[in-house]
């Protein structure tokens, strides 16, 4: 409030130097003549049309799927070789055998890890009993040139069936 004042007097100040203020008074005329910024008016909004979702025979998209039928659940119930669904997976679980290289090898005859690159660039060490590979693939033995594993893939009729493969070392990558 007292700065409004001050500002007010030295207003009053300045204009009493002068007695003459026709100028300010045109100023001012002009500014209340001349048109402002135009404003484009809002534009109107569309009418809302009513969509009924009509597909009643598919599932929601707001209802959180229920687990279907599937061929792990119809080969739990046969007695054939069977992956352990319960196991918690490992990293290298997450890629197929041909994204991963083996590098090198470390330790002794009691224990030799490999050591396996997947493409995204990252090393892992592994040894007997480690699984790598999407068909639960179980290391069965590390040597200083390849990775042996038995990997268990489906047969196509609900069982599983093993499957012998390995991962070599590479002597071009070395």
């Amino acid at each position: 409030m007292k700065k409004i004042i001050l500002l007010l007097m030295s207003l009053g100040m300045l204009q009493g130097c002068e007695r003459d203020i026709s100028g300010t008074q045109q100023f001012v005329a002009g500014v209340k003549l001349s048109k402002g910024i135009a404003i484009e008016p809002m534009p109107q909004p569309r009418p809302f049309e009513h969509f009924e979702y009509g597909a009643s025979f598919l599932r929601s998209p707001f209802v959180a799927p229920q687990q279907e039928l599937t061929i792990d659940a119809l080969s739990q119930s046969r007695d054939c070789l069977q992956p352990d669904i319960e196991r918690s997976k490992s990293l290298l679980e997450a890629y197929a055998l041909d994204n991963l290289t083996m590098r090198g090898s470390l330790g002794d005859s009691a224990e030799l890890w490999a050591l396996v690159q997947t493409l995204d660039g990252d090393v892992y060490k592994v040894k007997k009993g480690h699984y790598l590979g999407l068909f639960h693939g179980k290391i069965l033995q590390v040597t200083e040139q390849q990775i042996e594993l038995v990997e268990i893939v489906p047969d196509g009729s609900g069982c599983w069936v093993e499957r012998s493969n390995s991962i070599s070392l590479n002597s071009d990558d070395v």
